[in-house]
């Protein structure tokens, strides 16, 4: 979209206005076509996100997937258009650059038409600027949500998180302490849902929780996840025929946004990190599709079930019985595929997979077999349209599609994948914890022989579990 924008400037083609305000201190305010000015500055300073501007406020240390992004815009504009350079050197020298000729003459006459919304009331202007971004093309319904609730805890702590602590700082008026521990925090939580990158397609056999660290739905996922990990509001705004109106923006409140961000830190590390409270959660098991599509309804999901258990202390009778859970949602991996297409993604459908979840839980927790749940899911009036199916790939005479290449790859990861000696469920990277065969009270040794890998919960707490009665029992069993 950027080259083609770059292009029709380039060509002297309609460009919209670009719709702007000026404040009474002579302050000027892009109200609509930021991403039209962008492009254009993009372009004209060779800066996509990974230039000199970029570096400077990112302190030199740009998010890989951003420079991705803007070498692949680069290499489109440079192959169809030509850098601005080029231009320049063409005006200087007609004819040294015969690629662009043509549209160098016509560069003198590119322009960008300006509107101006009259008045010097801000309010008025902040709602010119909601009333266009909900006409026509629409600004996501979640985003608008977040700028309006830019200077809340949560949306902060979702843009700190987002950029991994760089970028415009939205928290730049927190204390020194407050600075270092939010960015500590967003830094964590970062690694823990992102890395290592996502590629796109997938040629990796370690997939990050989260998915791309960039895109349409980066933003909203963040935002929600640490709604539910701080048990905040999460509101379909699709639902919701009103319109957004303006609300005056209180001062960021830097007590209220360190618990937050704290919070989400909690969450994310349960998930998925070295702490001794996580779980490990294997990321092809839990959100990935069978396709090798990322699936960020099941992150919300998943958290949403953490979150229950957490209230409810009972991660040991999740343990109990994880590895029968993870192989049935491996083996059903389309339940979750046509749950989403009934319910909707993102906040339409989480608390519908949320359920699920629990459902197949509590059957496996009374002992049921994986042919006695699939009767009991069709016996249900919420279950019975699911249907236990394996992916169409695209067949193609030579080489293999896309999707063809992500399905095997995601079978290749599910069974290449290590599983904690203690409860039998797979490991995500990670997660991965060396633990003792034989404890260190009993007298086991830090050799080799010795060590196992184990979800840091299994090492932590479950380890517990199987030392009593029941656990030798259950592990008899089991």
């Amino acid at each position: 979209m950027v080259k083609e924008f770059v292009k029709a400037f380039v060509e002297d083609e309609l460009v919209p206005s670009v719709i702007c305000w000026q404040s009474p201190s002579r302050l000027s305010f892009v109200i609509d076509g930021a991403h039209r000015l962008s492009a254009i500055m993009a372009w004209l300073m060779d800066d996509y996100g990974d230039g000199e501007l970029s570096s400077k406020l990112y302190n030199f240390n740009i998010p890989e997937e951003q420079i991705k992004v803007a070498k692949k815009t680069k290499e489109l504009i440079e192959a169809e258009i030509g850098s601005y350079k080029s231009f320049k050197a063409e005006q200087a020298i007609p004819g040294s650059v015969p690629f662009v000729s043509a549209r160098a003459r016509s560069l003198v006459h590119a322009r960008v038409p300006l509107l101006w919304v009259k008045g010097s009331d801000s309010i008025k202007a902040e709602r010119a600027f909601f009333t266009i971004n909900q006409s026509a093309v629409e600004i996501d319904a979640t985003e608008l949500k977040i700028l309006n609730s830019r200077t809340k805890p949560n949306a902060i702590a979702a843009r700190a998180i987002v950029r991994d602590a760089k970028g415009h700082k939205y928290w730049n008026d927190f204390s020194p302490t407050g600075k270092t521990e939010l960015e500590k925090d967003a830094r964590a939580i970062y690694s823990a849902l992102y890395q290592p990158p996502l590629a796109s397609p997938t040629g990796s056999q370690e997939l990050p929780i989260a998915g791309l660290g960039y895109g349409t739905q980066t933003l909203p996922l963040i935002f929600e996840l640490v709604n539910v990990a701080n048990s905040l509001p999460v509101v379909d705004t699709n639902k919701s025929k009103r319109k957004f109106t303006v609300t005056p923006q209180e001062a960021p409140d830097e007590t209220a946004t360190l618990a937050v961000i704290s919070g989400a830190e909690k969450l994310c590390r349960r998930m998925s990190s070295k702490h001794a409270s996580s779980l490990g959660l294997h990321p092809a098991v839990y959100f990935y599709a069978a396709s090798g599509r990322h699936q960020p309804t099941a992150v919300l999901a998943m958290a949403l079930l953490i979150m229950d258990m957490e209230k409810a202390n009972n991660f040991t009778e999740f343990t109990k019985v994880r590895k029968k859970f993870e192989d049935f949602l491996i083996s059903h991996k389309m339940y979750l595929n046509q749950l989403t297409l009934k319910h909707g993604s993102m906040t339409k459908g989480f608390m519908p997979i949320r359920d699920y979840y629990v459902f197949v839980l509590d059957l496996l927790k009374s002992g049921w077999t994986e042919q006695k749940i699939e009767e009991s899911l069709r016996d249900s009036d919420k279950y019975q349209t699911l249907v236990k199916e394996k992916p169409i790939l695209t067949k193609q005479a030579k080489g293999f599609s896309t999707e063809a290449k992500q399905n095997k790859l995601l079978k290749t990861v599910l069974d290449s994948a290590i599983r904690c000696n203690l409860c039998g469920a797979r490991v995500d990277k990670k997660a991965m914890h060396l633990g003792h065969t034989i404890d260190k009270k009993d007298g086991g040794l830090a050799e080799t022989d010795n060590a196992e890998w184990q979800h840091p919960f299994c090492d932590s707490t479950f380890k517990n579990w199987l030392a009593t009665e029941e656990g030798q029992l259950w592990e008899l069993l089991n």
